[in-house]
């Protein structure tokens, strides 16, 4: 399914959606993925673990329309996918510690210092991804942009996340992790990907 954040749908219009109804045992583990992009990841993180209800937000509508058509064509109930602005969107549909995990793969670096106050991971959207995690939740982050990488380890770390990596350091790919459509290009040729999986306490 996909919804608009400017569209009439109930699930993008209501605050604090009944998960259970929408993906019955499934949403006893919601996670959240933002910037889906050509759906690369949430696809195949959705057929496997079906057992786990992912919301995949992508800004870009025409990407959405696509991402949201292969789920439905490959039966993946377990994966809402919805066009909008996560900072609007998040807050408004899933409540304090409600998140087993969040994936941000990617974001865009905003190369000019003008533009960064548009980065994704700023100083209040690290407390708000805090915030919608559950205890022990996990805030999965990749990036190909090192200086992107040193700063928002930092940023993450202050706003309260725990580094499973320990204080400042990056992580290793974990055997099972699922690669997003661009980082498989990345694997293919060798390009390094900063990524930091953080915890919260």
């Amino acid at each position: 399914m996909i919804f608009s954040s400017e569209d009439e749908a109930p699930i993008a219009r209501d605050l604090l959606p009944d998960w259970h109804a929408a993906f019955g045992d499934a949403a006893g583990r919601l996670e959240l993925e933002i910037g889906a992009g050509h759906g690369g990841f949430a696809l195949a993180y959705a057929r496997a673990f079906p057992d786990r209800a992912l919301v995949a937000i992508e800004q870009r509508k025409k990407f959405a329309t696509v991402v949201a058509a292969k789920a439905a064509a490959r039966e993946l109930p377990n994966l809402l996918v919805l066009c909008g602005d996560a900072r609007i969107l998040a807050p408004r549909l899933f409540g304090a510690g409600r998140l087993a995990a969040i994936h941000v793969h990617f974001p865009d670096p905003w190369w000019k210092r003008r533009h960064h106050r548009r980065r994704l991971v700023d100083d209040r959207m690290s407390t708000l991804l805090l915030g919608l995690l559950a205890p022990g939740g996990l805030l999965d982050f990749r990036t190909d942009v090192e200086r992107y990488a040193e700063e928002a380890v930092v940023r993450l770390e202050a706003a309260g996340f725990r580094n499973e990596a320990g204080a400042g350091r990056f992580s290793d790919a974990p055997p099972d992790e699922i690669p997003s459509t661009r980082e498989k290009r990345y694997l293919a040729t060798g390009q390094r990907v900063w990524r930091l999986r953080l915890r919260k306490r």
